[in-house]
């Protein structure tokens, strides 16, 4: 069983996939699988997943967005903790899963979700870093998605058990994070896990449809009835709120 299950989902890709699959296979911790589902590209994008396909396991076929993609991926994923990336994201260095490995594995069976800083930024060049706390984690969720999700490694046994919901176009991974999370289940890297390109859907949306509606579905059906639970997780990781950024690893 390998540790890591590195998920992407892709749809015409092709500009942009080849950074996101050479963020993985050039990893100098080979503990990994590369799992990518395709919804039916017509551009480039199945002749790059061809051209490697000895080093990855890839399915193409129509689907109903990235949630049900990823729920696909999730299926036939061995590891042990699941990481998504987006087709235009990439693993920060060469180095990142053997830097994650050592934190991991020491991890008590209780911790679900584990994150850690990400980098974001436009035309594959940084702009900003989110790094935050656990405390900030939980407190952001009674507005919007805190963890930084191509920064979030998740037990796979867990998505094996609780799907995304295929409904989400947007905010399928806010309302997944927001059914699984508890008190105590996660915990923060001291770790620069991965670069995310800025304008998907998650910032511009979809056609009749913006961020924001599907964020407030997602307060109103999960979070609020589970608020006690997030306040505990505010409350319980408050030491953590005050570090410096200087102490994560590059």
């Amino acid at each position: 069983m390998p540790q890591y299950s590195i998920i992407i989902a892709t749809l015409n890709a092709a500009a942009t996939l080849e950074h996101a699959l050479e963020s993985v296979l050039s990893q100098s911790c080979r503990d990994f699988e590369l799992i990518v589902q395709d919804g039916a590209s017509t551009d480039g994008t199945l002749n790059l997943l061809q051209a490697r396909a000895p080093k990855l396991d890839w399915q193409s076929s129509p689907d109903c967005g990235v949630y049900d993609a990823w729920n696909k991926a999730v299926e036939r994923a061995n590891g042990e903790w699941a990481l998504f990336l987006g087709a235009d994201d990439r693993l920060l260095s060469r180095h990142t899963l053997a830097q994650c490995r050592r934190h991991l594995s020491a991890l008590p069976r209780r911790v679900q979700f584990a994150f850690g800083a990400l980098w974001q930024g436009r035309g594959g060049q940084a702009q900003g870093l989110i790094n935050r706390s656990a405390h900030e984690v939980y407190h952001m969720f009674f507005r919007n998605m805190g963890l930084p999700f191509p920064a979030t490694f998740i037990r796979l046994p867990l998505l094996k058990k609780h799907k995304f919901d295929p409904s989400y176009k947007i905010a399928g991974d806010y309302d997944l994070a927001a059914r699984l999370l508890n008190h105590d289940n996660m915990v923060r890297l001291p770790i620069q896990v991965s670069y995310m390109e800025r304008g998907g859907i998650s910032e511009t949306g979809l056609a009749g449809m913006t961020p924001q509606e599907e964020a407030l579905r997602v307060l109103f059906t999960r979070v609020i009835p589970r608020a006690g639970e997030f306040a505990l997780g505010c409350a319980g990781n408050l030491h953590q709120a005050r570090y410096d950024l200087e102490q994560i690893l590059i």
